[in-house]
């Protein structure tokens, strides 16, 4: 049915005349979207070179979800989506899209350097992809080229290395004062972010994994305690979830109520309009096991703690693209929660626990190490509207 449609699309495409000056952008939240700074450049009042589209993806979806607007609203929505896709000389997107011409320009910004096996890589194929369409494809590094074209298989020419643009925000950002917004506290502490990946927990009816129980997985783990210890060092604990799997956390993890635990959720993003890498340079540690952040981390040089509680079963079921796992992940692997405590306060303590192996992983898959990435892919952009014009 969805190739019929697709189908469909690329017929009526035919009929629809391109306009040269106007550029889509299909748009999916705020959780650290590499479409958040080229959106403020794009649409700042001083730049005015081109018309630009904004799709909101995530907030069409989410409306519907919640019953804000009925299913004729959200079709009607999802056809001037697509509407707009036919019409643009330029589509940007952070999860690529379906191509219904061959006279547009489509640019894949992405979302985040894997570690962990996907696509075509995916021993679990619940992430199938079929050709990839995009003229061009955001990296950090040719060594990412050659991690990511194991996933998805495309021309080296299709690479565009620059950096992520929603990295610049660790550098010029305020991510204390953004934090203390967003929160709604004053913050006197020494802050912790902990962004788990994303397991698809609640389609298993069976699974293993504790984090259903709590945050880390942990075979045994007591609130009261981890409590304790975060008020008498002085510090806050900031948990981010996947924004796939906070729904089904949500409920189960109000019990943990606390001044010095904080849930981050999407919808709060989404209310200040604020992108989650605006706050992220407000942590002095970053506490994760696969996911993708802790190497955009790696460039602000601070301590990254590592919890891999199922990784014998991840990778029996998903896979890892790096191995050995951990040369690849530079910081103490903690699997229990006084272990975790103890390496919470090594770091804090020791501004050289790691240090040199974070550079090195840095400097794999890093070309770029400054603030200027937006700049970087505002050139392409240019460049690409220029063309044929």
């Amino acid at each position: 049915m969805k190739k019929l449609f697709i189908a469909c699309l690329k017929f009526v495409a035919k009929f629809i005349k391109i306009d040269k000056k106007l550029i889509t952008i299909i748009f999916r939240g705020f959780s650290g979207s590499n479409l958040s700074p080229i959106i403020e450049k794009l649409t700042n009042s001083a730049y005015k070179k081109y018309k630009v589209k904004i799709i909101d993806d995530e907030k069409i979806c989410s409306e519907f979800r919640e019953g804000k607007i009925n299913k004729y609203d959200f079709y009607r929505k999802l056809l001037d989506k697509y509407k707009y896709v036919m019409k643009s000389k330029l589509i940007i997107t952070t999860h690529g899209f379906y191509r219904l011409r061959n006279d547009n320009v489509m640019l894949n910004l992405w979302h985040g350097i894997p570690i962990k096996s996907m696509a075509l890589m995916n021993k679990s194929k619940k992430d199938k992809i079929g050709v990839m369409k995009d003229d061009y494809f955001l990296s950090t590094s040719e060594f990412f080229n050659t991690v990511m074209n194991a996933c998805i298989g495309i021309r080296a020419e299709q690479y565009y290395i620059a950096g992520y643009p929603r990295n610049d925000y660790l550098f010029n950002e305020d991510g204390v004062r953004n934090l203390e917004q967003l929160i709604n506290m004053k913050i006197d502490k020494r802050v912790i972010l902990y962004m788990p990946t994303y397991r698809d927990l609640h389609s298993k009816k069976d699974s293993k994994n504790k984090r259903i129980d709590n945050f880390f997985g942990f075979e045994e783990f007591n609130f009261g305690e981890f409590d304790c210890f975060l008020k008498e060092n002085n510090l806050l604990f900031i948990l981010k979830l996947h924004p796939n799997e906070e729904q089904f956390f949500i409920d189960k993890y109000s019990k943990y109520n606390s001044q010095n635990v904080i849930l981050v959720k999407s919808k709060d993003l989404e209310i200040h309009r604020m992108d989650l890498y605006k706050i992220v340079n407000a942590a002095d540690i970053l506490i994760t096991d696969y996911s993708s952040v802790y190497f955009d981390y790696l460039l602000l040089d601070r301590p990254i703690i590592f919890t891999p509680v199922d990784f014998e079963e991840y990778k029996e079921e998903r896979g890892f693209l790096l191995e050995p796992y951990d040369f690849w992940t530079p910081g103490p692997k903690c699997l229990e929660q006084e272990q975790l405590q103890r390496e919470i306060l090594n770091c804090l303590n020791n501004s050289e626990y790691f240090r040199k192996e974070r550079q090195t992983i840095k400097n794999i898959f890093h070309k770029y190490q400054d603030s200027n990435s937006t700049e970087r892919v505002m050139d392409l952009i240019d460049k690409i509207m220029e063309e044929s014009n």
